[in-house]
Order: C-alpha cells, then structure tokens, then sequence
C-alpha cells in the first residue's frame, strides 16, 4: 500500500474513504505478512487500543465529538453484511 497516511489525508469524502477501504483490504490480502493483526478479532482489539492510546495525546481530533455511533454501526455491518 503506497503512503498509507498520505492517502488517509486525503479522504474528502466518503467515495475517497470507500477507495482506501478497498485498497486496504487488498493489501490485507495480498501482502498478509505486512500486518501485524491477521485475524478479524486480533485486528479489531488492536483497534480499540489505538484508539484508547492515541486519544490521551491527539488534539487534532476532536475525541469528545467523535461520531462513535456510526463507526460503530459501520464495523458492525461488515459483520453480517452479505
């Protein structure tokens, strides 16, 4: 995956965020040894991490005014999503 972090500051929208949700899942698929969490459980707990540790030093994001509901709601659906 080229620049990872240049292609997630440029998400503008969401068919920029569908493009680099669909880049990641080919890279997931084509190069698995480059990921740390290969597993659905393992990546989704490593998540929660992040999150929880980048919130406490983070000031560009608002944390307080996230919308927690709807990327919920999105992690969710990839479950039972067919």
């Amino acid at each position: 995956m080229n620049n990872p972090i240049e292609q997630i500051n440029n998400i503008n929208g969401k068919q920029a965020f569908l493009d680099f949700v669909a880049r990641l899942a080919k890279d997931a698929k084509e190069n698995p040894e480059e990921w740390s969490n290969s597993t659905v459980s393992d990546y989704l707990n490593q998540l929660a991490g992040w999150v929880e540790d980048y919130s406490a030093v983070d000031s560009t994001v608002d944390w307080d005014n996230f919308d927690y509901k709807t990327l919920a709601q999105i992690l969710y659906m990839g479950k039972i999503y067919e």
